[in-house]
């Protein structure tokens, strides 16, 4: 069965990255959530939308400019705030792997991130992507580290690139994707996610090819493609 990301959580319902899109799209049945985590500027993992935020009507700051407190008041209603990556963490039951691929911009977010993870008993139990400066940190930290490369090129990355990051995923624009690719990729020792996939007929030609997992914009569509697995069950090691 093809696994189920939601982007952001539940964005035809919520603004992304907070709470309520996060339990509406765990609700739906999702599998996973990407998050988007940045570091306040008192160091804090915290969930925003992108980088550049507006603050009561001010022009865009950075959310590393931005302290925990100021942050509080991007948005007027609480439940829409921008939620600490703590607070993400309280909504599953303690012995529950939360169920989150998350997308860091920088070392320093992913490294924090890892930090708090390992803190309350997650560690390497949760997906990471971002930019391979930020993978490569991860990797660095432990062996063992569940990693999503982001690949937007045609044919395989190269094999130096893999063999020092060994992902578990390979995530690329759903339009690269055909069946000899996925097959390709797959024999290689990748699980093969597509990105940005917004129409159902899409969704059914990736399930049709085997493609591993698909992120939308649509969790609601996109689970009543899929029946979800447990995700231990989809953390196995990335090619050697």
């Amino acid at each position: 069965m093809m696994l189920s990301i939601a982007l952001r959580g539940d964005t035809t319902r919520f603004p992304g990255n907070t709470l309520p899109a996060l339990r509406s799209a765990l609700r739906a049945g999702s599998d996973l959530v990407k998050v988007d985590v940045h570091l306040s500027a008192d160091g804090y993992p915290v969930l925003a939308d992108e980088r550049v935020i507006t603050t009561n009507g001010s022009p865009p700051r950075a959310v590393s400019d931005l302290s925990l407190a100021e942050l509080a008041t991007v948005r007027t209603d609480i439940e829409h705030r921008v939620p600490t990556l703590m607070e993400v963490l309280a909504e599953f039951p303690t012995r529950d792997v939360p169920a989150l691929l998350v997308e860091a911009d920088t070392p320093e977010a992913a490294l924090a991130t890892d930090t708090l993870l390992r803190e309350r008993g997650f560690a390497d139990r949760l997906l990471f992507t971002g930019p391979v400066e930020v993978l490569n940190a991860l990797r660095g930290r432990s062996t063992r580290a569940h990693l999503l490369l982001p690949w937007e090129q045609p044919g395989p990355p190269p094999d130096d690139l893999t063999h020092t990051l060994r992902p578990t995923f390979l995530g690329t624009h759903h339009t690269l994707l055909n069946r000899e690719l996925v097959e390709d990729l797959q024999h290689r020792g990748f699980r093969v996610a597509a990105w940005a996939v917004n129409e159902y007929s899409e969704m059914a030609r990736l399930a049709g090819m085997g493609v591993d997992a698909a992120a939308t914009d649509r969790p609601a569509e996109l689970v009543s493609l899929t029946h979800g697995r447990e995700q231990g069950d989809l953390m196995a090691p990335g090619p050697a």
